[in-house]
């Protein structure tokens, strides 16, 4: 589980490429569902109801609430839920593009398991791998966030931290110097001084403040 008293949360930009077709505007309470012709319609509407619970219309590059609105509690029964779902696709062999294993490694990264979250790194590696070069953010998201299970530092900076008691973002504990900001780039991930003004954004309230992933990049 996390540390006690503080709430984690990862964030992800989200994006349209080519092999996207959105549909028509989507009403303002119900998430924007596009059809992807490489992912399975059950793995999307996972991964786009993951990212709803969460205040984010994925496809929409609307954010619909701050994560201070939302009630976490019931947020984490239904990722059990998903990601029960997607470890019984994983079973099936019915999880097999590479925005498939990024969409599924998306759902378990947000498990509180240390089997769970490692799943999720391999499978955003595996996403890389299979082309999908968009989950490269991700992948470092996954390291960073089993380390955190394991009571760990986090190295490449993408998770914030609130705490209970004194309701401040945080990005600690946290290894400034295990990752070199070269190394960050070709995952994604924006630089140190990026990352300070990030929390610096989110700690003033700033809407997107806690974003760390590198625009466009591939």
């Amino acid at each position: 589980m996390w540390p006690t008293g503080w709430m984690v949360v990862g964030c992800l930009l989200a994006f349209v490429d080519t092999a996207i077709s959105q549909t028509a505007q989507q009403p303002l309470d119900s998430p924007t569902v596009p059809v992807v012709n490489d992912v399975r319609p059950e793995i999307l509407k996972l991964v786009v109801d993951d990212q709803w619970d969460r205040g984010n219309d994925m496809f929409g590059g609307r954010q619909i609430k701050s994560p201070a609105e939302l009630d976490w509690q019931a947020i984490a029964q239904r990722d059990q839920q998903r990601q029960s779902k997607v470890r019984a696709l994983l079973r099936d062999g019915q999880v097999q593009t590479g925005k498939e294993f990024h969409y599924s490694a998306l759902i378990l990264q947000h498990s509180s398991t240390t089997d769970e979250l490692a799943l999720a790194h391999v499978l955003a590696v595996t996403a890389v791998i299979e082309g999908d070069n968009t989950a490269k953010w991700l992948a470092a998201a996954t390291f960073d966030r089993y380390r955190q299970n394991q009571k760990e530092p986090q190295v490449f900076g993408t998770q914030f931290m609130v705490g209970a008691s004194d309701s401040k973002w945080s990005m600690e504990p946290y290894d400034h110097g295990a990752v070199p900001d070269s190394v960050r780039t070709l995952w994604c991930v924006v630089s140190l001084s990026e990352q300070r003004e990030a929390l610096k954004n989110l700690q003033s309230g700033k809407a997107g403040g806690a974003n760390t992933s590198i625009r466009e990049c591939k």
